[in-house]
């Protein structure tokens, strides 16, 4: 093996401003076959651009590493090939990562840091599981960091398998990326054989702190969850790529009062799961997009962009959908939802609904809309009733009291026909209608519509414009 220390025989260290040490592994391939093949000891940087390589190790828990750093953090560049018998790197303190090339652990970690990481990638981070006799001990993750990391992927982190059990029993698992907290930023690929990511404490106990993951890329488990975080903290999850999860779970955001963005090309396969604690949902985007829903979520906010949600929110308390957004429900929200000024909500079912903005009654929506409890329509707010061919229509289910005092009626007709003439639509269904509206507004050329109150129900009827005395 080669050791690098504060007087090396073979490269002499450049002094560094910490004044620790400098040097580069030669060109020409490294290869050792019993222990590990890099050792420092001093910490500073180290540059590989050529092979470094061990051989498999022989026994149960031995470690042949490409890259040691034993008791002092470092850097390292791996601009080459680094492939370990156990892992890729092991590092016993702080250590920061820049790989642009291939780093394997064949029976561990691409990277495994007993401390906190930071790690820069454009290449390929694997760990594996090398099956061999006697050594039924795998553990292949990709990076595997107990304490807090800092990661930038722009190319591939995978953990490829994984098998026999960890130190206290439990089945070892293989995953993307396992670490105790941090931010992610993957613009690439990360993936495990079971899952995603995890954070945790090493012991799927609380991590050591909260988390930032950015997901522009795909993040996914292909025998196991996508992503899960594990404590109470208060963390943050967007995400604007894929998150999968193969065994029915995309996201566990764990406890801890945590926000989720979703952004206009994020999918999610499998449930996502806010967890314990007072979480949100924000769906963010002005191109709009679609949202599958989410479960254990207390607030949904639509910030901006046309959002349709196909799934439910049940756990929702206090919702809304911002000026500018618009919210077509295509399933259920629990609690209760406003609706700002310049704001449209339509579809679905909802508990509560609060209109300050315009609420979409239009035939063509997948999902009608029933709201549970009560609609309150605020001063300035609009009904729109959109009548399609064959005089098709939604009715407004409202299980109790609908108040319209202060609203305008928008009446838009596809077909002006005279079977309007011979029918009276309904627009409202309701236990306790209250109010009325102060105003109607409609493209109508030809008929004149006339509305009748009724204690639980508001009709429209149509009758034909006197003609124009000339």
């Amino acid at each position: 093996m080669l050791r690098v220390c504060p007087h090396p025989t073979v490269y002499t260290p450049m002094a560094l401003s910490s004044g620790a040490a400098s040097s580069s592994a030669p060109i020409a391939p490294l290869r050792v076959e019993t222990g590990n093949a890099i050792e420092i000891n001093t910490g500073g940087q180290f540059s590989n651009s050529g092979h470094i390589s061990t051989g498999p190790s022989k026994r149960f828990k031995e470690s042949y590493n490409a890259i040691s750093l034993s008791h002092a953090g470092g850097t390292v560049i791996n601009q080459g090939v680094a492939v370990g018998g156990s892992n890729g790197i092991k590092a016993t303190d702080e250590v920061t990562l820049l790989n642009t090339g291939v780093l394997t652990g064949n029976k561990g970690a691409g990277l495994k840091s007993k401390g906190a990481a930071r790690v820069i990638n454009y290449g390929i981070i694997t760990g594996a599981d090398t099956r061999r006799s006697k050594q039924n001990d795998g553990d292949g993750d990709g990076l595997d960091i107990d304490k807090r990391a800092q990661v930038y992927n722009y190319g591939i982190i995978q953990g490829t398998g994984a098998n026999g059990e960890d130190r206290n029993g439990a089945p070892n698992t293989s995953e993307g990326i396992a670490m105790g907290g941090g931010d992610i930023y993957n613009y690439g690929v990360i993936r495990g054989a079971h899952h995603g990511m995890l954070v945790d404490n090493g012991d799927v106990g609380p991590a050591h702190a909260q988390t930032l993951l950015i997901n522009e890329g795909t993040l996914s488990g292909h025998n196991g969850y996508g992503v899960k975080l594990v404590g109470d903290f208060n963390d943050r999850v967007t995400n604007n790529g894929l998150i999968s999860g193969a065994n029915g779970v995309a996201l566990d955001m764990g406890g801890g009062d945590d926000v989720l963005t979703v952004r206009g090309d994020a999918h999610f396969e499998g449930k996502v799961d806010g967890g314990s604690g007072t979480n949100q949902v924000i769906l963010d985007d002005a191109r709009g997009g679609t949202f599958n829903g989410a479960s254990q979520m207390q607030h949904l906010r639509v910030s901006t962009g046309t959002w349709t949600l196909t799934g439910a929110l049940g756990s929702n308390q206090q919702g809304k959908v911002y000026s500018n957004a618009t919210l077509i429900n295509q399933s259920r929200i629990g609690g209760a939802m406003t609706v700002e000024p310049d704001a449209t909500y339509t579809g679905g079912t909802v508990d509560t609904l609060n209109v300050a903005g315009t609420l979409l009654l239009n035939p063509t929506n997948k999902s009608r809309t029933r709201i549970k409890h009560d609609l309150q329509m605020g001063q300035g707010s609009t009904l729109t009733f959109t009548i399609g061919k064959g005089a098709a229509h939604n009715t407004l289910k409202v299980g109790n009291r609908a108040n319209l005092d202060g609203a305008t009626l928008t009446i838009q007709v596809e077909d002006e026909s005279d079977e309007l003439l011979t029918r009276q639509l309904r627009i409202v269904d309701a236990e306790q209608i209250t109010g009325r509206f102060t105003g109607i507004t409609s493209n109508l050329k030809t008929l004149t519509p006339a509305l009748i109150y009724t204690p639980n129900g508001l009709f429209i009827g149509f009758k034909r414009k006197a003609p124009v005395a000339t």
